[in-house]
């Protein structure tokens, strides 16, 4: 039996503030047996991962699931966490059925905004519910997050995760993209956790902060960013010493 095929048939996907799960008995037994028995894509048992975070070439990995998020940072999410999101996955694994759970606590405002080669997709709850999911499937979701964290020295936090592709003990290759975009002026980009090597790629525009990573095992995102908002003289003395040395480089 194929591991690999194992893992993107029972879980795909399990991501910021979410997860989906799709249960084996919703195939028929046929579809099961003919699944369980091919063994076309083989993968030996040593070679899978048990959840510590590696990151991967990105050459090898073509075509794997793909999870992007937009996320938009306003003045209005300095005060109460929430931020914009749509969140995009591509290259979907075709299965009968497939539900995404988002945190009650930490979404809301759930909406499809896209979907191709899905037979339906709707939101049920604090839910997308998925059915008929076909190759090549793409699923945009709108929500709001509440993601962005203050941590009581002058910085705040966009955090996301786990990301993971996981099944029983194994962890799978995924590629996770971001785009954040600041329209809060006060704030000014500071550093990212896990910083940036090979495999994780984070780079900036004007007012954007750009991420890409291709790993297994789990990945959290830490994105810190300083206040400068005047009278907060921690946060102007960490930023402009950051700035510094940022310059000096």
């Amino acid at each position: 039996m194929s591991a690999r095929k194992l893992v993107v048939f029972i879980i795909s996907l399990l991501f910021i503030g979410l997860s989906a799960h799709i249960p084996a008995q919703q195939l028929t037994p046929e579809e099961m047996e003919e699944w369980l028995f091919d063994d076309s894509d083989s993968l030996a048992i040593d070679e899978v991962n048990e959840g510590d975070l590696a990151f991967v070439a990105k050459d090898k990995n073509e075509g794997i699931h793909h999870h992007h998020n937009t996320m938009l940072i306003t003045d209005s999410s300095l005060e109460d966490g929430w931020v914009k999101m749509e969140q995009c996955h591509r290259n979907l694994d075709a299965v009968p059925l497939a539900q995404i759970l988002f945190s009650k606590s930490r979404s809301r405002n759930l909406s499809v905004s896209r979907r191709e080669n899905i037979g339906k997709a709707w939101v049920e709850d604090n839910s997308i519910q998925l059915e008929d999911i076909n190759k090549q499937a793409v699923l945009c979701i709108k929500a709001e997050t509440r993601s962005l964290v203050y941590n009581g020295d002058g910085t705040y936090s966009l955090r996301s995760g786990p990301f993971m592709r996981r099944f029983l003990d194994g962890y799978y290759p995924m590629q996770v993209t971001m785009d954040i975009e600041v329209k809060a002026k006060r704030l000014r980009y500071f550093e990212t956790t896990p910083p940036p090597q090979d495999g994780m790629k984070i780079w900036r525009s004007a007012g954007v902060v750009h991420l890409d990573a291709w790993f297994e095992g789990r990945l959290n995102t830490d994105i810190r960013f300083h206040d400068l908002v005047i009278g907060n003289p921690v946060a102007l003395r960490q930023s402009n010493g950051r700035i510094a040395k940022l310059k000096a480089k």
